[in-house]
C-alpha cells in the first residue's frame, strides 16, 4: 500500500503550531504548553480517536493520541515529539509568522521539532481518512518539557501503556539514529577567606582556587576522555560553560563557581560520572595544597541511547526512509533527546524526523516542507509494517 501525503495538508499544519508559542517556562518568556496540547488534543477528536490528556504540571499537559491497531490489545508502537522550544530572543524573524518562503517554513519550532510533530499527525490522519488500521496501535505523545527537564516523557512513561517500540521526533535529516550521549551537569565550587584586597596575604582566594580547578579539567581530565570513544558517537567531552565568583573589585572572594557540562556515552552510567568527579576533586584538593573544592549534585542527569540497528523500529525506518532518500544507515549523535528515557525503560527507540539540527536553536530556524512530507510518509510506511 503505498503512502501519499499532501504538501499542502502538512504546511497548514505546521504553520498552526508554529504559530502557537510555547517556549518552555524554563526560558526568558516561556509560556506554558498549553496551546499546543488543546490543538493536539482537537486534532485527535475531529478524527474520532481517544486523546489522553495527562497534566503534567499546571498548564503544561501531555497528550497522547490513540490510533486503534488489527491487534487491539498489542503494545503499541509510540510516536513521540515535545511541543516546547527554546527562547525566541535575538531571531531575525517574526518567531511565530510561519512564513513559507522558498519551500521552507519558518519560525521558532518549525526544524526543533514541530515538524516532526506535524509529520506524525500527518501520518496518523492518512490511517483515519483512510479506514486503515496498522497492524499494533500506534500512540502519538505530544510532550512537554524537554527542553530543560524531561519531565514530559517521563510522564509518559507513567502513564501505564505497554510499548513495544518508539520513534522519537528531532530534526535528524531523514536519517536513522541509534545513538547518543547522555549529560551531566552539575556546579563545582572553591572556597576561600574574604578579606579586604589591600592585604590580600589575608585571605585565600576562591578564583586562584578555581583556576587550579579549571586547569585540571582542561589538561588531564580531557586527556583521558578523549582516549575513549564509542564508534557512533565519539569520546565523551567535558566543558566549562559558566563561571561566578567575587562580590567586589576591592574584596578578596570567598566563593567561586563553574558549571560544567559532561556528555558521557554509550556504557557509562552518568550517576557514576558524577561520582567519579566528586572523587577527582578530592583528590585535586589534596594534591594541591589544599584548595578547598565542592562538587554540588547534578542539576541535570541524562543517560546515552544505543539501540541495535538490527531491532525491527529501526530496521522498518531505514528501509521506509531508503525507498525516498536513497541510502540510510544508522548514525550516532552528540546531543541528547527524549528517547533515552524509553530506551532505559525497555522500549527499543529510534530518532527520527525532518530538518537539520544545524538549524535548531538558530536566529532564522526553518524546516524544507518538503522533507516533512517526506518524513510522514516514512512514519506511515514504517506503521504499515511495524509488527506484523
Amino acid at each position: 500500500m503505498k503512502v501519499m501525503i499532501d504538501e499542502q495538508r502538512v504546511a497548514r499544519l505546521l504553520q498552526d503550531m508554529v504559530r502557537i508559542p510555547s517556549v518552555n517556562p524554563g526560558f526568558e518568556g516561556g509560556v506554558p504548553e498549553r496551546g499546543m496540547a488543546d490543538y493536539v488534543e482537537a486534532f485527535f477528536m475531529r478524527l474520532g480517536l481517544k486523546a489522553e490528556r495527562r497534566e503534567v504540571r499546571p498548564d503544561r499537559p501531555n497528550v497522547i493520541g490513540i490510533l486503534p491497531g488489527v491487534i487491539g490489545d498489542a503494545p503499541a508502537l509510540l510516536l513521540e515529539a515535545h511541543m516546547d522550544t527554546v527562547q525566541t530572543a535575538n531571531m531575525t524573524i517574526d518567531p511565530f509568522s510561519a512564513e513559507i518562503r522558498g519551500g521552507k517554513l519558518y519560525g521558532r519550532g518549525a526544524c526543533d521539532t514541530k515538524a516532526s510533530l506535524a509529520a506524525m499527525l500527518a501520518a496518523i490522519e492518512w490511517f483515519a481518512g483512510n479506514g486503515v488500521k496498522p497492524p499494533v496501535p500506534v500512540h502519538l505523545a505530544a510532550t512537554v518539557d524537554e527542553e530543560v527537564n524531561y519531565l514530559g516523557v517521563l510522564d509518559v512513561l507513567e502513564a501505564g501503556h505497554a510499548y513495544a517500540a518508539a520513534i522519537v521526533g528531532e530534526p535528524t535529516g531523514l536519517q536513522a539514529v541509534v545513538a547518543h550521549k547522555g549529560v551531566v551537569r552539575c556546579e563545582i565550587e572553591t572556597v576561600g577567606v574574604s578579606a579586604h584586597s589591600s592585604k590580600p596575604e589575608e585571605g585565600v582566594n576562591a578564583i586562584n582556587g578555581m583556576m587550579k580547578v579549571v586547569a585540571h579539567i582542561e589538561g588531564a581530565m580531557q586527556t583521558r576522555l578523549r582516549s575513549a570513544a564509542h564508534p557512533l558517537v565519539g569520546p565523551p567531552t567535558l566543558a566549562v560553560t559558566q563561571i561566578q565568583g567575587g562580590v567586589a573589585p576591592n574584596t578578596i572572594p570567598e566563593r567561586c563557581r563553574i558549571r560544567i557540562d559532561r556528555r558521557t556515552i554509550p556504557g557509562e552510567d552518568s550517576e557514576q560520572v558524577w561520582r567519579d568527579i566528586r572523587a577527582e576533586m578530592a583528590k585535586l584538593a589534596t594534591e594541591d595544597g589544599g584548595v578547598n573544592v565542592i562538587v554540588h549534585p547534578p542539576f541535570v542527569l541524562d543517560y546515552a541511547m544505543d539501540t541495535s540497528p538490527d531491532s525491527e523500529i529501526v530496521r522498518l525506518v531505514a528501509s521506509a526512509a531508503a525507498e525516498k532518500i536513497g541510502e540510510v544507515r544508522p548514525l550516532g549523535v552528540p546531543y541528547g533527546t527524549d528517547a533515552s528515557k524509553l530506551a532505559r525503560a525497555g522500549i527499543p527507540s529510534v530518532v527520527f524526523g525532518p530538518g537539520s539540527i544545524e538549524q535548531a536553536h538558530t536566529k532564522d530556524e526553518w524546516v524544507e516542507l518538503k522533507q516533512v512530507v517526506l518524513a510522514a510518509e516514512i512514519i506511515a510506511g514504517t506503521m504499515l509494517e511495524f509488527g506484523k
